[in-house]
C-alpha cells in the first residue's frame, strides 16, 4: 500500500504553516553549539545479554536525545540528516514560530539546517517526525526538549524519563510492516517491548541532596501508558509543560497519552525505586531510580513553578467552531477531500487515508478553520469514531471546559486531550500564535492516514 503524503509546496501551504548518570539542571551562560543527528544506530531493546535491535536516533551532545534551552533566549542549533528519507521535523506543545516549529530535514551528508526561535515557555517539550510518524516515530526518532525557567530554580536535578514500545521479534528484530492498512484503521502500532531512555530496565542515578524533577515522555507510538511508582513519594508540577497547582501522586497509576508529558518532583525515595507500566493484565518494570548520597533538604512546602505567560480566554467573546473526526474501522466514513480532490473511501484507501476531520484527509487540503489573531475559540469536537482519540494541537494551548454537555471546571492547559469515542467535548483556546498550524491524532499511524487537519491564525 502506497502511503500518500503531502508534498513540500502543500505542507507550507496548508500545514505548517546498566548505570545512567541524568542530565542535571544548571546555568548555563550559553545553549549555542548544539545539534541534532538524525542517524542509524543499535539500542538494546531486549537487554545487554540479547540482539542489539536497528534503529534510527537523534544524537546530540550527550548521551540522550535531549536539547536545552531557556525561556525567552534565542536558541540556536542545527539539524544534520544522515538517513536515506526526508525528515519533517515538529518541535510539539512549543508555541514558538510557526516557521520554526515544523522544519524539513531532506536526507544527505550535506544538509544543514539551522534552527532559531525563542521559547515563550518554560517545560518539557519533545520534537519528533510530523509525516511518516509511525515508520519514524517507531524507528526511534523522538527526542526531548527541555526548557528552563528564566529564573533557574535551584536545588533541582533533571531526570529524564523517555518510555517507548517497540515490536520486535526474539531476535531483537523489528516488525517492518510500517503502512500496515490494519494498523491504520484500528489501534494503532502497538508495541511488545519497553525501553527507558533506550535502554531495557535501565538503573538511574539520582542525587539525594537535590531534589529529583522526573521528566516523563510517552514516545509510543499509541500506547496510553499507566504507571506505578514504588519507593518514592511523587508531587505532580506540571503537564504538557505548562505548571500546575501541585498534587501529589498517591495510590493512583500516572497515565501519560502519546506525546504527552508530566513533570514530577521526587520528593523522598528509598534507596530502590522502582517504575512499573501497569498492562491491565500484568505488571511490567520499566527502570529502577538508585538513590545515592546524603538527603538534602528538599524545596519548600509551598514549591510551585511559576506560571507561564499564557493569554486570558474571553467567553464572553468565544466563537464556536466545529470539529468532527471520523473514519477508522466501522467509522462510517463514505468519502472526505483529499487536496483538492473529492475521493470515496475505497480511493482513499487506496492511498493509505481512512480519517479525516470535518471531511478532509490530511494536509494539503483547506483549513479547518481560520482565526484572528488573540481570538477566543472554543472547538466543539465530535468523535464519531469508535476509538477514542488523543489530539494535540500545535503551537497553542487548550483547556476541556465540557464533556458530553457536562462543565468541567478548572482544568489544566494543556496541549494534549483524549476524547473518547461516541463523545463530544469543549475546547477552549486563545489563537494568539500567527501562522499556519495543525491538529493532529498522537496515535501516529492515525496521523498518517488522514486524521490531521490544518489551521490559520492572521
Amino acid at each position: 500500500m502506497r502511503r500518500w503524503l503531502p508534498n513540500r509546496r502543500d505542507f507550507m501551504v496548508a500545514g505548517a504553516a546498566a548505570l545512567v548518570v541524568p542530565v542535571t539542571a544548571r546555568a548555563q551562560e550559553s545553549y549555542a553549539g548544539q545539534s541534532l543527528t538524525a542517524e542509524k544506530s543499535k539500542f538494546s531493546v531486549l537487554g545487554s545479554e540479547n540482539p542489539l535491535t536497528d534503529v534510527w536516533r537523534f544524537k546530540t551532545t550527550g548521551d540522550l536525545p535531549i536539547l536545552r534551552a531557556r525561556q525567552g533566549e534565542e536558541f540556536r542549533f542545527h539539524i544534520f540528516n544522515q538517513l536515506e528519507t526526508d525528515i519533517w521535523l515538529h518541535f510539539f506543545g512549543v508555541r514558538g514560530p510557526s516557521d520554526m516549529m515544523t522544519v524539513a530535514a531532506p536526507a544527505g551528508p550535506n544538509a544543514d539546517v539551522e534552527v532559531v526561535f525563542t521559547p515563550p515557555d518554560a517545560g518539557t517539550f519533545w520534537f519528533g517526525p510530523l509525516l511518516d510518524a509511525s515508520r519514524q516515530r517507531d524507528m526511534g526518532l523522538t527526542g526531548l526538549l527541555i526548557v528552563e525557567e528564566a529564573q533557574p530554580v535551584s536545588d533541582l536535578v533533571d531526570v529524564p524519563i523517555m518510555i517507548d514500545d517497540w515490536m520486535v521479534d526474539e531476535q531483537g528484530k523489528m516488525d517492518g510492516s510500517f503502512g500496515n492498512l490494519e494498523a491504520a484503521i484500528g489501534e494503532g502500532r502497538l508495541g511488545n517491548w519497553f525501553t527507558v531512555n533506550g535502554a531495557y530496565k535501565p538503573s538511574i542515578a539520582v542525587d539525594r541532596a537535590k531534589t529529583s524533577r522526573l521528566r516523563l515522555l510517552n514516545a509510543c507510538n499509541t500506547r496510553t501508558i499507566s504507571l506505578q511508582f514504588k519507593n518514592i513519594d511523587l508531587v505532580i508540577i506540571a503537564e504538557d509543560g505548562q505548571p500546575v497547582k501541585p498534587r501529589p501522586v498517591g495510590l493512583d497509576p500516572v497515565q501519560l497519552l502519546p506525546g504527552q508529558r508530566m513533570d514530577l518532583l521526587g520528593i523522598s525515595a528509598a534507596e530502590k525505586a522502582v517504575i512499573s507500566l501497569d498492562l491491565q493484565e500484568d505488571v511490567v518494570e520499566l527502570a529502577f531510580l538508585v538513590a545515592k548520597g546524603q538527603a538534602g533538604d528538599g524545596v519548600a512546602d509551598n514549591f510551585a513553578l511559576p506560571a507561564n505567560p499564557l493569554a486570558v480566554a474571553d467567553l464572553t467573546k468565544s466563537r464556536e467552531i466545529p470539529l468532527v473526526l471520523a473514519g477508522g474501522a466501522k467509522g462510517g466514513l463514505q468519502s472526505a477531500k483529499v487536496g483538492e480532490e473529492d475521493l470515496p473511501l475505497r480511493n482513499m484507501l487506496e492511498k493509505g487515508l481512512a480519517w479525516a476531520m470535518n471531511g478532509i484527509a490530511g494536509l494539503g487540503g483547506p483549513m479547518l478553520f481560520e482565526a484572528v489573531r488573540g481570538e477566543t475559540i472554543v472547538l466543539v469536537v465530535e468523535n464519531k469514531t469508535g476509538f477514542s482519540q488523543p489530539l494535540h494541537i500545535h503551537g497553542h494551548v487548550w483547556r476541556l471546559i465540557e464533556q458530553d454537555g457536562k462543565a468541567m471546571d478548572d482544568q489544566p492547559w494543556r496541549d494534549t486531550i483524549l476524547i473518547p469515542r461516541l463523545s463530544g467535548a469543549k475546547l477552549l483556546l486563545v489563537a494568539d500564535n500567527p501562522g499556519s498550524w495543525a491538529i493532529q491524532s498522537m496515535i501516529a499511524e492515525r496521523s498518517d492516514a488522514g486524521l490531521i487537519g490544518g489551521f490559520r491564525v492572521n
